[in-house]
Parts: C-alpha cells; structure tokens; sequence
C-alpha cells in the first residue's frame, strides 16, 4: 500500500483526495503534471482545448508585431475555423467574434502591416478554460491515471500541486447573536460555493440538472445555551435563464420571496444603518412560515431576523444573508411556534450550457457556451405566467422537473444557491426529513421558473419595496465600492491569528485583515 509521511504520519492513497484539493492551476504550474493531464486528454480524443490555451499564451507572449500576426493566423486557421484540423467546441458567437475581429484588421486578406488585436481570442480561451476546469479536468483528477501518477510521487511533489481542504468553516458557525457580521457571511459563502462529498450529502439531483438540494452531513449546534439544539443544512441550487442582476430583481420582490419560503408574511419592522458601531445596513423583517406538508406535525414559525445583501467582487456575486435577531422582540403566540432562522441566497452568472450533476457522477458536458460576456445582463424572457399563486410543498414526488430543452435559446443563466439551518428537534426523521426537502427544493424552483417568465416580460423591474432588501444593499454598495474599482470585497475563511481573531474588512478599504472579537 502506497504511503507518503506528513506531519509524522503516514498517510493512505485513498485519503489524500480527503486531505487535499487539487486546482488546475497549480497542475499547470507544473510541467510534468501538466504533462500528465496531456496525456488523458490525449487518451480522451479531447487534446484541443488545451492545445488552444496553450497557443494563446504564446501569442500573447509574443512582441514582435509580424510573429504576434502569423501566430494569430495560425490559430485561427487550426483551431477556429469550421472543420479546421484541430477545431475547439465553442459557441458560434464566440466563433463569430473572433472572425470578425480579423476582417476589421484587414487580416483575412494581408498579412502586411497589420496589427492584430491582442484580445481577440480571450473571450474564447476563457470558455475553453472554464470547460476544462469544470468538465475534464475533474474526471481527471478521479480517475485511475491520476491515482496511480501520486503513487510515484512523493510528498513534497503533491503538495506543490495540491492546497489542503479548508475545515475551518466548522469554526466559523453562525450564532444567534445580534445583526448580521462578517462571521455569517464567511460562513455561508464557504457552505454555498462548496461542493465537497465530505461535506454534503445529496438528497435530489432533478432530471433536469437546474436544480438540485443537499443536506450537511455535519450536524451543527447553532444555540450555546441549549445543548441539544443541532441542526443541519440545508442546500438548493437552481439554474435560472436570466442574469444574476434579473434573478434578485425578481427575488427582492416581497411576494416571490414569500413563496420561495412558504411564508404567509414577510413585514419590515425596522431598518439600522452603516454605522461606527453597524458595518452593514440590516432590515429587521418579522416573518411567518407556513410548514405546508407538516401541519399534521409542526405549528406555523414566527421568526424576527436581521438581513443585508452583499457583493463579493472576487466570486462576483450578491449574497443576502438573514438571521434570528433579539434586536426586536415579539409578543408569544400560542398558534406560532418562536423559529430560529439562518438563510441565505447567493446569486452568480453561468453558462447557459451549466448542468448540476450527482456529487458521485463525472460532470456534464457543455457543448456550447454562453454566447456573451457573464457581466452582462441582457433578458430573453417573453411568455408569462402567474408567480403569485402560493406553491404548495407536499410528499408527493410527483411534482415535474423542468426539461433540459425548456430553456430555450438565452442569452444569460445564473445559478442561484440557497443555504438554511434546518432545526432537527421538529423533524427527526431523516427519511421524511430528505423527501420534505426535495419537495420544498421542487416548489421553489417552479416558483422561481414561473416568476423568470413573469418577470422577463416586464424586464425583470425593480420593486418599489423590498421590505429593506434593496436598501441593504444599495448602503453597501455606496459605502464600499462606488468610485473604486480595484476594491475588493470577499468573505474566504483565514487562517487565526494568535488571540481570538477573526477575519473582516476595513470599511475603508475591502482589504483583508483583522479586528478583536
């Protein structure tokens, strides 16, 4: 059995993909395992895209304007032109774009004193790029060439092509603790961008692959001050045909949101403000949960929370985050059970081509890319249909996926990621527990599916109220960003300090560093 030492212990072959994370851009950092990627793909037939990538980056390299020219035209004529000896799988749009810039420059015809555009394969190289990071590569990283190429390799030769799995966020459990902070946000944003099987356990994948809900395998204790108070996550992931900017345009829409909950109300009770002592605005919002499907079992939730909207420039994303707040307190209904809540909605641009797939399956392949920038938002959308009728969350399986064609021909898709804490002392089954939240997951993306086509016909408006929604996240966006493009506003977990440290950013910079808890 093959064992390499670390930290004085000898590790398996079969636990090192439990300990480390293998990015593609550390295996191109180094030749040989660079080479060893070649190599699958060679086996796979699918050679191309990084032949492509790699011939960019010598173009680019490249400073005299005559050599910049004819390897310009190399790669057009090998790689991008129809039936091409060596041609990539990109969108014709891209295709398009690239011919395009060539016929502006006069290159199609001469090649003398041209000059050629030094950008005009980008958008290309970044979908091929974006293809082999999320498709290829992963099966690589699974399969058995790659297990028995760390067989041969020692520790130090790993671990320069590997960083080691984050388990810190088990250290960054949100607490029912006043407003929202930078602990919840780095909490959340860890839970929704990871995929890890360790991590997750997969209730449904829809037949669709636009959606799809996850529960932690861990157990989470929320509340110090009740012991038996665990929990676990849940996670949905939706696929939408619209632009992040559309979805929480709709989203912020107080009726859509209600649906999405199940909530018979979602009210604003107060509104607090960037402040010295406030590092984001936060809309106090009362709300009550109807558990359609459960009456037989578990009272309506009231619950009071504090929520804000974010965005992570590094992830490029807008994140709403809400937490059970004492900031307000309500009078006891016997009819309503007090709820304790802790959501939060991430929304970031995809490929249209983007499919979930089973944590246990090699991933889908795209066939073609979005036909445009990610950043811009343009909507397609023309049917209509209800979103106000309230969706009901039953057992029942029945519930039909969207199909994979429903789409249609977009322009823009977006991926809309849902994390909640689920109390297990109200549902201690795990069986009824999985189907209550597949069903719940179903529900929600009709409801998202119905208001995408609502919306889209309307040009997906912004509301007049958003229940403070919007306020949070225009305070956030004029404190932090406006006037400085090279801020950057993130929430990754970091590594403690000595003391009790926790990471934030400077209002006055978004730069990382740290402040006393």
């Amino acid at each position: 059995m093959f064992k390499f030492k670390r930290n004085n212990s000898s590790t398996k072959l079969e636990d090192i993909h439990l300990i480390y994370e293998f990015p593609l851009e550390a295996i191109f950092d180094v030749p040989e395992a660079k080479e060893e990627f070649r190599a699958y793909l060679k086996r796979e037939h699918n050679e191309e895209p990084l032949l492509f990538y790699e011939e960019v980056e010598d173009f680019k390299r490249l400073k005299f304007e005559e050599n910049k020219t004819k390897k310009a035209l190399f790669i057009l004529k090998t790689y991008v032109m129809p039936n091409s000896s060596h041609e990539i799988n990109i969108s014709s749009q891209y295709r398009q774009n690239i011919v395009l810039g060539f016929e502006k420059s006069g290159q199609l015809t001469s090649e003398k004193n041209m000059l050629v555009d030094e950008t005009i394969f980008d958008d290309s190289q970044s979908a091929i790029f974006y293809n082999l990071k999320n498709d290829t590569y992963p099966r690589f990283t699974k399969s058995v060439q790659f297990n028995n190429f760390l067989k041969q390799k020692d520790e130090a030769f790993i671990t320069s092509i590997s960083v080691l799995k984050n388990t810190k966020y088990m250290e960054y459990i949100p607490k029912f603790d006043g407003l929202v902070c930078d602990r919840d946000i780095q909490f959340f944003s860890f839970m929704a961008f990871n995929d890890d099987e360790e991590v997750w356990d997969e209730i449904k994948v829809g037949a669709s692959g636009r959606r799809a809900c996850y529960q932690s395998k861990k157990e989470f204790n929320i509340d110090e001050n009740e012991e038996k108070a665990n929990g676990k996550l849940l996670k949905q992931v939706f696929i939408l045909p619209c632009s992040k900017e559309q979805a929480f345009n709709m989203f912020s829409h107080t009726q859509v949101r209600q649906d999405i909950l199940d909530a018979e109300s979602i009210n604003q009770l107060d509104y607090i403000p960037i402040s010295k002592t406030n590092k984001y605005a936060q809309s106090i919002l009362k709300i009550v949960i109807q558990m359609t499907g459960l009456t037989w079992v578990m009272k309506p939730r009231q619950a009071v929370v504090a929520g804000t909207v974010v965005k992570d420039t590094k992830r490029n994303c807008i994140a709403n985050i809400m937490k059970s707040t004492n900031s307000v307190l309500l009078p006891e209904k016997k009819s309503h059970v007090k709820a304790r809540v802790l959501s939060s909605s991430f929304f970031v641009d995809c490929y249209t081509t983007t499919h979930l797939n089973k944590l246990k399956d090699p991933p889908h392949t795209n066939h073609s890319m979005s036909s445009g920038d990610l950043r811009k938002s343009t909507s397609s959308a023309s049917s209509t249909s209800s979103f106000s009728r309230k969706s009901s969350v039953a057992f029942d399986d029945s519930l039909s996926d969207m199909s994979t064609e429903s789409f249609g021909p977009i322009e823009n898709a977006c991926k809309v990621i849902c994390v909640s804490y689920i109390d297990l002392q109200s549902m201690q089954s795990d069986f009824i527990r999985k189907k209550f939240f597949n069903a719940k997951n179903k529900a929600a993306h009709t409801v998202f599916m119905n208001s995408v086509k609502e919306f889209g016909a309307l040009n997906f408006p912004k509301p007049k109220f958003s229940e403070g929604l919007y306020d949070t996240l225009d305070a956030f966006t004029s404190h932090y960003t406006t006037g400085d493009n090279d801020t950057v506003m993130t929430w990754d977990l970091e590594e403690e300090e000595e003391g009790n440290m926790y990471p934030c950013y400077p209002a006055n910079a978004g730069l990382k560093g740290f402040c006393q808890m």
